[in-house]
């Protein structure tokens, strides 16, 4: 028994080109159904189609084909197929769609569209709204503070820090605790100045 490979004919068709290439063999090594290849040619132009937009990378796109390809071949039929590329093209999409869902989607939006987000606080976002905060905080300290206090959630300790400013770890420490009541009202709107 001899397999033939079926392998489009460039010349012949114009039109196909060279995103996708089949393998005879799976990388199990087994032979694969030369009609589910030969489907898998004719019908390149759907699968670069299907969801376009969310499948931007036609790289990842030619490897569903081909994995598709290798899947399809290796599934027991109870019945013979009646379609052959309709099959194909079912368990291409399958393969998409479960790619398309593992991807994350990333939006970028401001901070008050994160707060007024209702009721979506998960951790994720109320980290990144904690941040936020954190950032207008620092913003808002005088620049001897803010260096104190980044250094301190460095993990160095206050009389490190003190050392390095040429204080005491008391007066830093009053100093911190006070710059950040001050910094607080400030940012609430309490503060006289």
């Amino acid at each position: 028994m001899s397999a033939t490979l079926f392998i489009p004919d460039k010349e012949n068709n114009p039109k196909l080109s060279n995103r996708i290439w089949l393998n005879e063999v799976d990388p199990d090594g087994k032979l694969v159904d030369r009609r589910f290849i030969k489907a898998g040619y004719e019908k390149e132009k759907e699968f670069f189609r299907y969801r376009s937009d969310q499948l931007e990378d036609e790289a990842v796109i030619a490897n569903l084909v081909e994995e598709a390809v290798y899947r399809a071949s290796r599934a027991t039929k109870k019945e013979p197929l009646k379609d052959v590329g309709g099959y194909l093209f079912r368990v291409f999409s399958n393969l998409a769609d479960r790619e398309i869902a593992r991807n994350p989607r990333t939006v970028n939006c401001d901070r008050i569209s994160l707060e007024n987000l209702p009721h979506s606080r998960c951790e994720i976002a109320e980290h990144v709204i904690n941040c936020i905060h954190v950032s207008e905080i620092l913003d808002a300290m005088e620049p001897n503070l803010r260096w104190a206090i980044e250094r301190r959630t460095l993990g160095y300790g206050v009389q490190e820090i003190a050392n390095e400013m040429y204080v005491s770890a008391d007066c830093l420490s009053t100093r911190m605790r006070r710059g950040l009541k001050q910094t607080l009202k400030r940012l609430l709107g309490d503060d006289d100045r």
